[in-house]
Parts: structure tokens; C-alpha cells; sequence
């Protein structure tokens, strides 16, 4: 048999394929191209492999595409081509990633589930074979994700689920290469963080202190803890001798499910210092409680979470947020996340001129340079403070000198 030959899907009286035995072979736009090539002995087997790939629209083509598969033969690289569909592929490969874990967060896995099933599979991508998959395709998808009017954020975010799934595909030496490499990714711009002034900072703790919940407000306005440690947080987690708390776990939205687990980084398992006026106000929290406790009697549901509803059940993340919001609105001040008041303890302390190291240590970053990329905005005027303050340590020689100085500073 040749390398490369014609061959059609027409089929005999009995029902078998003619392929190169077609009469209508004779119409060279009847049928298509193929090529056929040796590929050694298996060494498990001992049976002889052959390479066959067919759908070429000319000679041409299939012998271009017979001296790359040669090539990818004697490299060790060569990868059967398969039938099974990019969109199918990645929906296996997506129940695979959750079963193993892989270390992500239950909210990150329902987003990544989210991405996949609505925007991914029944993409034009979802039905290219997965072998057949390249880099113009992917920045295809790009592109249609932005004329449909999807945020900068959110197609680098579906973006980087298709980059994990073809990098995974070429690990398994499914596909010879990762096509996800290399794309034309839309720029996302960088957002300063906006904080509330020390003065509005007040003024919400102070409409929220009509609240039965203002200590968590407290608490994640001083300690600068996120939503999920806050509303994750028992009792035997505070130490109000040692006035400190100790984050063990976390309390996400993962989709309409509530998902309890330990902090993901070692740095995020730490022990957070309180100030007075927080541990005061954990101390009227937890009287308050019992109190509810005892006025609910039998129907008090004793779950030792600190943040709870009425009946001792924990509080729900989305609730925690609304409830924020609510009492943001109320005090009259700019918009904010409850993710926000996570910033707004990092600007108060850095305000306050504490040490970077320390900040980042009780936020729970990983490193200092996280926190310092965060917050940089924030740091200017803390760092002009600091200037000042260092050069005041040293006595000028005489008042003239001082004066030099000054009128200098003021040109």
C-alpha cells in the first residue's frame, strides 16, 4: 500500500467499506486523502504499530501532514490523534481535577464548574477534537468572549481554566503540545483600593452598633480577618486571658453549599492579637448570647461558632454580606465590599505606622510582598511620616542651617 493514498466512505452490497476499491474514485473530487505509515514494533506486544490518518482534502496535504508525523515518530513525540471533543475532554477533565482536589477552594471549583459547562463546552472550542485544538482557536474564544461584552477579569479567568485543561492534556501526552500558550490575553486595569477615612470608619461602627452582630464588624474592621475566618471562628478559638484569636478555620459560599476547611497557607493559621475595644466587644457578644440562649431554652441550637443567628446556627456568608451592606447604606457612606474592611485594617495600621512585616503577618499573606503590592497606594503617606520622623532624630548644627533647610523645602 502506498504512503499516501484516496480512499471514500462508500460501501459494497454487504455493508463494508470500499475505501480505495471505490469505481468513483475515478472523480478526483470523490473521497478524500489519507496516509499510512509504519511505526515500528511495540515493545510490550511485539505486534507492528501502523500510524493512519485520513480526511485530507489533497495529496498534498496528507503527505505534508505523513512527513510531520515521521518526524514526531522518530523524536518520540508522536501523539495518535483522537475523535473525542475538546468540550467533551474538559468536562472529563474537570471531574477529575475536583475528585483529586488539586488544593483548590470548594468556591473555586463551582466557578471553574460555572466556566466549563456555560461558557466553555458549548463554545465553537468545545467542538474541536481535542488533538486538533491550537492557539488560533483558543484566541478565537478570546475574542468572542469579548464581543459578547465579558469583563477583562472574567475571560482571563476562563481562560486560564482552558490553559489548565490543555496543559494537563499535554502532560498525559494526549495532545504533542499545549496550544494555550502564547494568547492574546485583554489587559486588566489594575484598581486602586479605596478605603473609608478613619472618621467614616467611626461613623459605621457606630450605626452598626445598634446591631446584635456590631462585634463582627468590630472585629473585622481591628483585626483585618477574612468573612470566611470570621464566620468560621468558635469559641475555643478565642482567648480572651491572652486577648488573641486563633484562625483555624473557614466558612465559604461555595455556590448555594456552605464549605467548611482549614486555612489553605501556613501563613493564613495564625494567631490575631485583639485591642481593647475588640475584645470588649467580644466579651458584650458573648453575653449576649447566652442570653439568647437562655431565652430560646430547648430550641437553642448550642453549634459553638462566636457569630450566630438568633437560634445558635452560624451565619451564612451571603447573609454576613447583605447585613454589611445594609448598615453601610444606612451610615450613608461610599460603596464597599465586606472583603473591604480587610483593606480598610490594613490602611488604618499602615496609617498608624506599622511595620509592613507586621501587617502582612496579621492579614495572613504568604509573603511581604503581597501585602506591599496590595497596599501600596496606602503606603505613601505612612512612608512620608516615616521620612520625616527619621530625619528629626538627627539635631541640625545650628538654627541657621535649620532655616537653610526649610526655606529650601518650601521652594
Amino acid at each position: 500500500m502506498a504512503d499516501v493514498y484516496r480512499r471514500c466512505g462508500c460501501r459494497d452490497e454487504h455493508g463494508k467499506t470500499l475505501g480505495n476499491r471505490c469505481p468513483k474514485l475515478e472523480n478526483p473530487k470523490h473521497g478524500a486523502w489519507a496516509f499510512y505509515l509504519a511505526a515500528g514494533t511495540d515493545p510490550i506486544t511485539g505486534k507492528r504499530r501502523q500510524v493512519r490518518q485520513g480526511g485530507f482534502a489533497s495529496k498534498q496535504a496528507a503527505q505534508k501532514a505523513r512527513n510531520e508525523a515521521a518526524v514526531k515518530l522518530d523524536r518520540g513525540t508522536y501523539v495518535a490523534p483522537t475523535r473525542e471533543l475538546y468540550g467533551a475532554y474538559i468536562l472529563r477533565w474537570l471531574d477529575h481535577h475536583q475528585k483529586t482536589g488539586r488544593g483548590l477552594k470548594a468556591s473555586t471549583m463551582v466557578n471553574y464548574r460555572r466556566y466549563v459547562e456555560l461558557d466553555i463546552a458549548p463554545s465553537p472550542l468545545g467542538s474541536v477534537p481535542l488533538s486538533e485544538v491550537r492557539r488560533f482557536h483558543v484566541n478565537a474564544f478570546i475574542k468572542q468572549l469579548l464581543d459578547d461584552g465579558r469583563g477583562a477579569t472574567t475571560v482571563r479567568r476562563i481562560v486560564a481554566v482552558v490553559q489548565g485543561s490543555l496543559r494537563s492534556a499535554a502532560e498525559e501526552n494526549l495532545i504533542d503540545h499545549n496550544p494555550a500558550t502564547g494568547l492574546k490575553l485583554p489587559a486588566v486595569s489594575k484598581k486602586e483600593l479605596e478605603v473609608w477615612e478613619p472618621a467614616q470608619v467611626g461613623e459605621f461602627l457606630d450605626v452598626a452598633a445598634g446591631h446584635r452582630l456590631s462585634a463582627l464588624f468590630e472585629l473585622a474592621m481591628f483585626t483585618g480577618m477574612r468573612r470566611g475566618e470570621l464566620l468560621g471562628l468558635r469559641w475555643t478559638d478565642v482567648d480572651m486571658t491572652r486577648r488573641a484569636v486563633t484562625v483555624r478555620n473557614n466558612r465559604i459560599q461555595a455556590g448555594t453549599e456552605i464549605v467548611e476547611a482549614a486555612p489553605k497557607t501556613r501563613a493564613g493559621r495564625r494567631t490575631v492579637d485583639l485591642d481593647d475595644r475588640s475584645s470588649g466587644a467580644l466579651v458584650r457578644w458573648r453575653l449576649a448570647q447566652q442570653e439568647e440562649a437562655a431565652d430560646w431554652g430547648d430550641a437553642y441550637t448550642e453549634t459553638g461558632y462566636v457569630f450566630t443567628y438568633e437560634d445558635g446556627q452560624p451565619l451564612r456568608p451571603q447573609y454576613a454580606s447583605r447585613l454589611f451592606d445594609k448598615l453601610r447604606v444606612e451610615a450613608g457612606l461610599p460603596k464597599m465590599t465586606f472583603h473591604g474592611q480587610r483593606h480598610e485594617n490594613a490602611s488604618l495600621m499602615i496609617a498608624a505606622g506599622t511595620d509592613i512585616a507586621i501587617v502582612s503577618k496579621r492579614l495572613g499573606h504568604s509573603s511581604v510582598s503581597i501585602t506591599g503590592d496590595i497596599c501600596s497606594h496606602l503606603i505613601g503617606s505612612a512612608s512620608r511620616h516615616a521620612a520625616e520622623s527619621t530625619a528629626a532624630l538627627v539635631p541640625v548644627k545650628s538654627a541657621g542651617a535649620h532655616t537653610l533647610h526649610t526655606q529650601e523645602a518650601e521652594r
